[in-house]
């Protein structure tokens, strides 16, 4: 029976819905979206997080484990505009950045392959003084004693950011389960132990975190995915969300995330290169 162009669009607008009300999490193959802007700088050999600096279209980043402790800004156009050192830090695993709204940056030296360390940290610095770093020294409460059972290798942290005075770490399940779970701490320098707010099911190995500056997104990176979350409600809301995932293969070993502003994402990965995505 031929269906009249009416019923077409009822159901062309419909479906959306149908498979909301159904639990169904839709997919968006948003490559054509994704702007790739830049190479980054030849001294960015692996760029691991990403955090906006002080200019309009600027940006802090740092490379991974093993390299100097240092912070180096870059343009949109991938231009080197200033590379600093952070005294009194180290880079055993620098993982990610996230910034208050005070202006200090969070450098998390969280990283964790082996899940063998004991000395996670995340420095605390103001680009205004210098970069003298503060540290928050931090450990899981569920941390297991002695040696850790490769099944259960999930205190591995490649992401986190902050909100609302508090950072918001994720892990990355090294184990035999796909669980990211959601630890909280203090942004004050001190010794302190994670309070572990929750976890959730979610595929693919999490490599970068960050909140809109409005608080009602949160995007989770994971390897050509972003999962963006609602968080109306509150940060551990996308605990219970179904989120919308923007497949970004294109984006290679993505391993930051940033929103530039609650409409546009921006991504570094390892192969060099920095990317946009607007919402």
């Amino acid at each position: 029976m031929k269906r009249p162009p009416s019923f077409l669009l009822f159901t062309l607008i419909s479906l959306p819905f149908i498979f909301f009300l159904s639990g169904f999490t839709f997919s968006y193959l948003t490559t054509s979206d994704l702007l790739r802007l830049a190479k980054l700088p030849s001294a960015v050999t692996e760029s691991s997080g990403l955090e906006l600096a002080d200019a309009p279209n600027t940006y802090w980043t740092h490379n991974d484990a093993g390299n100097a402790p240092v912070l180096y800004k870059i343009d949109e156009q991938g231009k080197l505009l200033q590379e600093i050192t952070v005294p009194g830090t180290t880079n055993t695993d620098w993982e990610d950045l996230a910034k208050d709204n005070k202006g200090y940056l969070y450098i998390g030296d969280t990283g964790n392959n082996s899940n063998k360390r004991k000395d996670l940290h995340i420095y605390k610095v103001s680009t205004k003084n210098g970069l003298k770093a503060q540290e928050i020294r931090f450990t899981y409460p569920d941390l297991p004693k002695g040696k850790i059972a490769k099944e259960v290798r999930n205190f591995d942290c490649e992401a986190f950011f902050w909100h609302n005075g508090k950072l918001y770490l994720l892990s990355k399940d090294r184990g035999a389960s796909r669980f990211a779970k959601l630890y909280e701490l203090p942004d004050q320098p001190g010794t302190h132990t994670a309070r572990l707010v929750g976890k959730k099911e979610l595929p693919g190995l999490v490599t970068s975190a960050d909140i809109s500056p409005d608080g009602r997104q949160l995007a989770v990176l994971t390897y050509g995915k972003v999962h963006l979350y609602s968080v109306a409600k509150g940060v551990t809301q996308f605990l219970t969300q179904q989120p919308k995932i923007l497949d970004l293969q294109e984006s290679g070993q993505a391993e930051a995330v940033l929103f530039k502003d609650s409409r546009t994402l921006m991504l570094t990965n390892e192969e060099g290169h920095l990317f946009k995505y607007s919402l």
